[in-house]
């Protein structure tokens, strides 16, 4: 009984961990975004000329990465080999009938209307 308890809480204590694992990367990325951050509203717009604010780039936090790409490239040809074996076909209705050519399409009526 023993052993299954303490398999339990270490399963739980794993998945405790890995949870918080995957979530702390966001977490850490919203508490800066609502604690650092202020808006500064602009109300010198009546002249109606634009002009440009000094950037405050007070926050190094930018530079951090969270988020890695993976791309996999495929080598299939490598694997597979290519044989030249097709035919090319003058007409796509061949298949049906070698005596009568169709000149109509294969198609039978719609199921709903």
């Amino acid at each position: 009984m023993k052993k299954v308890n303490f398999i339990s809480v270490a399963f739980q204590a794993l998945a405790l961990v890995l949870v918080m694992a995957v979530l702390f990367p966001s977490v850490v990325k919203l508490n800066h975004t609502f604690s650092h951050h202020t808006h500064i509203v602009c109300h010198n717009d009546d002249s109606g000329q634009t002009h440009f604010h000094q950037t405050d780039m007070d926050c190094e936090f930018y530079k951090f990465k969270l988020t890695t790409q993976f791309h996999f490239q495929n080598n299939l040809d490598l694997f597979i080999p290519s044989e030249d074996n097709y035919k090319i076909s003058a007409s796509q209705y061949e298949f049906v009938s070698k005596f009568q050519k169709l000149q109509t399409t294969l198609r039978g009526p719609p199921a709903l209307i």
